[in-house]
């Protein structure tokens, strides 16, 4: 055995001197520096990357540097040029430079700040062997194509996310095709206020002047009275019966009554039971209907039945004295309406044609 104290240095006092420890000396806590290429650079200042580490990049000058740039707190902007892309990291780093002032060393501030995944990544790769150094340049050397998935038909999971897609798919073009529906009726398609009326077809008789309703006989046969008005002139108006007809009196009409006119007073019925429909059209409806739009009756039990609407004396004498709603009669297709449709009533709609047409048969005279 060696004796200690011959081997053991002593200061000037005779105290036991420490080693020293060579600068070259690596701790087992620190990183590994790999000759990666890659380029910095520090403001309008760039330099060669020598060696690079998690903790420090080792750079060469390819100009003088400023001397303020020693001891410096600097961003820092590492770029790694690989055959087809580039990876750029900006880390903050304290520049410090060594004895000669050949290199330089940017010590990261932040060691595991945002760059480190990158970092570690291209680190990682160059031990692996998947990135090498051609010169400045660097090619990555590892797999290109996605590893394929174990089965060839794919998995149950892969098909409920198909199947899912495709619903999606699906109800988003619904509810698009009803949106557009929606606003495509909106403003292509209008309904009248007023409600229409079918009515047993008729000849109706009204007051041709102002008076008194003086009699009534809703039994009278051909040629026999009918009613008898007392004219505001002081003149008595007799009306036969024109056929053996059926006779029906308007609602509030009785012996007595006073009337206007144009008043309805009794309506004659024939043998047959054919329908009629009138209603009243607001002015700018009827004028719709006249530049050629297209005109249905809507009824109650869902049905949909294209009429033209007729212009009546009726309608003119309205018109003529300002009125806002205009009586009119409405004449459905063959067939249509029969007696069993009767009493009810139905909505009149009107819609523009997507293609205009340069005259409907809508609207007659």
């Amino acid at each position: 055995m060696l004796d200690e104290k011959a081997t053991t240095e002593k200061d000037h006092n005779g105290a036991p001197v420490p080693p020293q420890v060579p600068a070259e000396f690596g701790f087992d806590t620190e990183h590994p520096v790999l000759p990666v290429p890659f380029t910095a650079q520090i403001g309008e200042a760039r330099f060669t990357g020598t060696g690079l580490s998690v903790t420090a990049a080792y750079v060469e000058p390819r100009e003088a540097v400023a001397p303020m740039l020693t001891g410096s707190r600097q961003a820092v902007r590492l770029r790694f040029d690989f055959g087809g892309f580039t990876i750029t990291l900006f880390p903050e780093a304290r520049v410090t430079t060594n004895d000669t002032g050949d290199e330089l060393t940017l010590q990261f501030i932040d060691p595991t700040g945002p760059h480190l995944p990158q970092l570690r990544y291209i680190l990682n790769t160059y031990i692996a062997g998947d990135v090498v150094s051609l010169g400045a340049m660097m090619a990555y050397t590892g797999p290109t194509q996605p590893k394929e998935a174990k089965g060839k038909g794919g998995t149950a999971a892969d098909a409920r996310r198909r199947i899912k897609s495709i619903g999606v798919a699906l109800l988003s073009s619904v509810l698009i095709y009803f949106a557009v529906s929606a606003l495509f009726t909106r403003y292509t398609t209008s309904y009248e206020l007023r409600p229409v009326f079918i009515l047993r077809a008729g000849n109706e008789m009204r007051a041709t002047s102002g008076g008194q309703v003086i009699f009534l006989n809703p039994g009278a046969g051909k040629g026999e009275v009918l009613y008898s008005l007392s004219a505001t002139t002081g003149d008595v108006l007799n009306f036969q019966s024109p056929c053996d007809c059926e006779v029906a009196l308007t609602d509030g009409m009785f012996e007595g009554a006073t009337v206007l006119p144009g008043d309805s007073i009794l309506t004659l019925y024939g043998q047959n039971r054919s329908v009629r429909v009138q209603t009243q059209m607001s002015t700018e409806g009827l004028s719709r209907a006249m530049s050629g739009e297209r005109v249905h009756l809507e009824m109650d039990d869902g049905r949909t039945i294209p009429v033209q609407v007729i212009l009546t004396s009726a309608t003119s004498a309205a018109a003529e004295e300002g009125d806002l709603f205009l009586p009119v009669r409405l004449e459905p297709q063959a067939g249509a309406l029969t007696e069993d449709d009767i009493g009810k009533s139905a909505r009149l709609r009107l819609s523009t044609p997507i293609i205009s047409q340069p005259l409907q048969e809508g609207t007659k005279g």
